[in-house]
């Protein structure tokens, strides 16, 4: 790996002192831009905002306009992580798919806050949703002192690759949650190129940083994708579901 020796510590805590340490706060979040795929796939994209109380529990809320600040409450501790994960909003606001179809973006409280009309909001980026990701996993884990690990360094190694949802997420948590990562942890989930025919159209992947492919003849060139699920979707709102293996793609139709 080409990243220099990190040291990152976590301390795990018994549940009763992150309980007596930690309070509610309300905290007003502004929501990033959707890429420009996704305004002309999804014009009625909508998030789900993630964030976790005193107590460690979810907190969950629906918008439906990315241009409004929502006010929810967080743990008051540092590196609380918040997530908003983009919903297609159908008839009366409801999902039509479920979060996790393209990734979110996040940020953290208070690391994230900036000035904002008059006072402060947390903004939400998609550079930094992996690392939100990776910090909700820890701490979905258990409770954990979390302010004892350099979440603005796991950020800034993260912001390097190209796009942070080819690494190996999961293995990153699991160090974490053990107390053991280091920047040579920290590195890409396997990968290939791949064709696949998904129809006419042009189509893009589920990250925020996916480029846009055009088919010809219905079929597509996919490089550098990383093994497992993904969902392929085209400007005019076809998708398909791919899991990709190491020898051959599977393509489910979704919609």
């Amino acid at each position: 790996m080409r990243f220099h020796q990190l040291t990152l510590v976590v301390v795990v805590m018994s549940s009763a002192s992150c309980c007596d340490l930690a309070t509610d706060e309300e905290v007003k979040v502004l929501l990033p831009a959707p890429p420009v795929l996704w305004q002309i796939a999804f014009p009625r994209l909508g998030f789900r905002v993630v964030t976790r109380d005193a107590r460690n529990g979810m907190q969950e809320r629906n918008v439906d306009d990315w241009r409004v600040p929502v006010v929810v409450t967080c743990a008051r501790s540092v590196n609380s992580p918040i997530l908003a994960y983009p919903l297609e909003m159908g008839i009366a606001d409801s999902a039509v798919f479920p979060p996790g179809h393209l990734r979110p973006s996040g940020g953290f409280y208070p690391l994230s806050l900036r000035a904002f009309k008059g006072g402060e909001a947390v903004e939400l980026t998609w550079e930094d949703g992996a690392a939100a990701s990776v910090i909700s996993r820890v701490a979905a884990q258990g409770p954990r002192d979390l302010s004892l690990f350099n979440v603005a360094r796991l950020r800034q190694y993260l912001q390097e690759h190209a796009d942070p949802w080819a690494l190996d997420l999961d293995a990153v948590a699991q160090k974490i949650s053990q107390g053991e990562l280091t920047a040579w942890d920290i590195d890409m989930l396997p990968c290939r190129d791949t064709e696949v025919e998904p129809g006419p159209g042009t189509w893009f992947l589920e990250s925020p940083f996916s480029s846009s492919f055009e088919a010809a003849n219905g079929r597509i060139m996919l490089t550098r994708v990383s093994l497992g699920c993904h969902h392929l979707f085209s400007l005019d709102g076809r998708s398909w579901g791919m899991e990709l293996g190491k020898q051959e793609a599977v393509l489910i139709r979704i919609r």
